[in-house]
């Protein structure tokens, strides 16, 4: 087209105005709202204990949920502002703190257990718990960042993936023994790594912006 004023006038017939998007920690708790629910009901597919309470190692138990909640918000929070062009990981130290603080909150909760080590086959309800809470998770998190999509979709779904697994734990610490152990643990560690990894192969290709 050579009239430039006629290549104007058209463009701007079929442009739409743009809905501004959300803050990211607004986003992250309305996701939080969703997932944690939409986990639990996925986890009713399993046979569920209840944890107790009364256990002198509670307290740990209980400290060990509440790092899970804060690393899942903060991790959420995090891949929701990296997916936004121009924005930069600001809160890495934070997460690589609350990282170290819940894996050595699970390694303190599993020396207070009167079999500390555990056997080989124990973490096994603890590993498909973890996947069935998280799958429904996963789903929601690569929807809500498909939105937006991502100049960096394996990085901001990484991120994702370990929220969606510290909420899946979250869900699991109600329904898990007080006392954990090593290899209970360590499994613990398979499913997040596990979780994080279908989160990244399953939502690259969803919210990678496309350069054809």
């Amino acid at each position: 087209m050579n009239n430039h004023d006629a290549l104007i006038e058209q463009l701007a017939r079929q442009a739409h105005p743009v809905k501004r998007t959300a803050p990211a920690w607004p986003r992250a708790a309305g996701l939080m709202l969703l997932a944690l629910p939409s986990g639990l009901l996925a986890s009713l597919l399993m046979d569920r204990g209840t944890a107790d309470w009364s256990h002198p190692g509670a307290l740990w138990a209980g400290l060990w949920m509440l790092v899970s909640f804060c690393l899942g918000a903060l991790a959420i929070q995090t891949a929701f502002a990296l997916s936004i062009a121009g924005q930069r990981m600001t809160h890495r130290c934070w997460l690589a703190a609350l990282s170290v603080a819940w894996l050595l909150v699970g390694l303190i909760d599993a020396t207070l257990s009167p079999d500390p080590v555990g056997q080989l086959g124990d973490g096994q309800y603890c590993y498909t718990f973890m996947l069935l809470a998280g799958a429904p998770m996963i789903v929601l998190v690569v929807a809500a960042l498909r939105r937006t999509r991502s100049l960096h979709p394996a990085r901001s779904l990484a991120i994702a993936g370990v929220g969606v697994a510290a909420m899946s734990q979250i869900l699991l610490g109600f329904c898990h023994p007080v006392a954990g152990e090593l290899v209970d643990l360590l499994m613990h560690l398979a499913a997040a790594l596990t979780l994080v990894a279908i989160t990244v192969l399953g939502g690259r290709r969803w919210i990678r912006i496309s350069t054809s």
